[in-house]
């Protein structure tokens, strides 16, 4: 049994019992007006669906285009949908990660008919001082287009609208005015504070070397301690994630990015979109370095293969297991929230359908769902799973992620196991466990016997 709501105790996230949560979930990001997902047909169905593949996590996306469509006033109705997706995923047993979301700033920058949608920051909150708008089509626009560099730079100097105020007051309120609605949700994971930042007109030292420690302390850092500070005031609970900069998600560089002084449970959502399994591996170790240099929580909230081949998406999804990484999948789908034509890797084909027969991208899902533990009693370290023999292994420590002790007889871990891996049945081997569930269970129960230095699971289809 987990129990919210979800901590952290260094890079690993936690339950209430200090059980470690190796969550995996999908991206669930509507891009196009009126930028929430139930308009396009996410539902009940959806969430069973996800469950039953046990998929635990859903990372939400908040558009600030639909939160704030005019300039100071929050979109209630917006934030009204919104919690009721959020309360739907938690009569599921899903968490949700709240994500404001953005891709090229916002809607400003939206070219209509091409594959990629400009989203996030409504028109009115976009500053460029007299650049050029190139209309470059993304993600080329980023190095590109002036006028949307100097979007993100005055952001990050919080430049003021005319008569208004400067444009990080306004990021914020719609930070709050969600975090106050859903604060005693104990399947609230947290809140994303921005996705994929970008580090205005100076952005060249971010790609090599060293990164770009001045950026990150004179960008990124001042903004997420404001809007830390500001989530805290009306949310003391819940997990608050901060992402680094965009050029980080490549494995070029490290982030420098730090933590805000004096907020509790608090950690680097990072995305890996590498273009080499060598730079893949990189990012995953700039982020444990990263962790292990602040003590923040670790949490992959995007990642997926631009093309057709899953396997692609396999190889990446291994080497999640490899660093023993929570994640959420981009994208659950489907096209018709979030893009203009088809996407490969997308894990439903149309949100508007159910996810069931010829509406589902097989071979994506195949490579997408696998067994993995949902709640450790212990300190995982090592998880593989095979996905053409079907054969998982995980080994964990009894002793506690947060230093504080071991776990002892009768404590219970629990592994999702997918039908869709197991269609005639599963065999568990263990090593200093009892399992409890029954036969083919789709949630393995395991209790933990006497005071063993290892413990280890092995599953082989019957």
């Amino acid at each position: 049994m987990r129990t919210g709501p979800v901590g952290h105790a260094g890079r690993w996230l936690v339950d209430s019992q200090g059980q470690v949560l190796l969550l995996h979930g999908v991206n669930v990001v509507a891009k196009n007006a009126p930028y929430y997902p139930s308009a396009f047909g996410f539902d009940s169905a959806d969430a069973a669906w996800l469950a039953k593949q046990g998929l635990d996590l859903v990372r939400l996306g908040v558009l600030g285009s639909g939160e704030m469509p005019t300039k100071g006033k929050i979109d209630v109705a917006y934030i009204d949908r919104l919690v009721s997706t959020v309360d739907m995923l938690a009569r599921h047993h899903i968490y949700t990660l709240l994500d404001w979301h953005q891709d090229d700033y916002g809607t400003y920058f939206d070219q209509p008919g091409t594959i990629y949608r400009a989203d996030g920051f409504p028109a009115w909150m976009t500053i460029t001082n007299g650049a050029p708008n190139e209309q470059v089509a993304f993600p080329l626009d980023y190095t590109s287009d002036p006028a949307l560099q100097q979007a993100f730079q005055a952001f990050w100097d919080d430049q003021a609208l005319p008569g208004g105020e400067g444009l990080q007051s306004y990021a914020i309120a719609m930070l709050t005015a969600v975090a106050r609605r859903v604060a005693g949700n104990p399947w609230v994971l947290g809140y994303e504070v921005m996705n994929e930042p970008w580090p205005g007109t100076t952005w060249q030292p971010c790609l090599t070397g060293n990164g770009c420690p001045e950026l990150d302390a004179t960008e990124l850092d001042p903004y997420y301690a404001k809007a830390a500070s500001a989530i805290r005031a009306v949310d003391p609970t819940h997990m608050i994630f901060f992402e680094p900069f965009v050029t980080y998600n490549f494995g070029l560089a490290p982030t420098h990015m730090a933590l805000p002084p004096g907020i509790s449970d608090t950690g680097m959502a990072f995305h890996q979109y590498a273009q080499s399994p060598a730079a893949a591996r990189q990012v995953f170790a700039y982020s444990l370095a990263w962790s292990k240099a602040t003590g923040g929580a670790l949490l992959n909230t995007e990642w997926s293969s631009s093309g057709p081949d899953p396997s692609s998406i396999t190889a990446q999804a291994n080497d999640e297991d490899a660093a023993l990484m929570p994640w959420t999948y981009w994208v659950f789908g489907g096209c018709d929230i979030a893009c203009a034509s088809a996407r490969q890797a997308d894990l439903v084909l149309h949100m508007s359908r159910p996810p069931a027969g010829s509406n589902l991208n097989g071979p994506v899902v195949d490579a997408v769902v696998r067994p993995y533990p949902l709640a450790v009693a212990g300190t995982p370290t090592h998880l593989a799973y095979d996905a053409s023999s079907h054969v998982m292994s995980f080994y964990w420590a009894p002793e506690r992620a947060a230093r504080t002790g071991s776990f002892g007889p009768g404590a219970t871990s629990l592994f999702a196991v997918p039908q869709i891996d197991y269609p005639s049945g599963y065999i568990v081997e263990a090593s200093g466990v009892k399992v409890l569930s029954a036969t083919n269970a789709s949630t393995l129960v395991v209790r933990q016997q006497g005071h063993p230095p290892e413990l280890s699971v092995r599953l082989t289809p019957r």
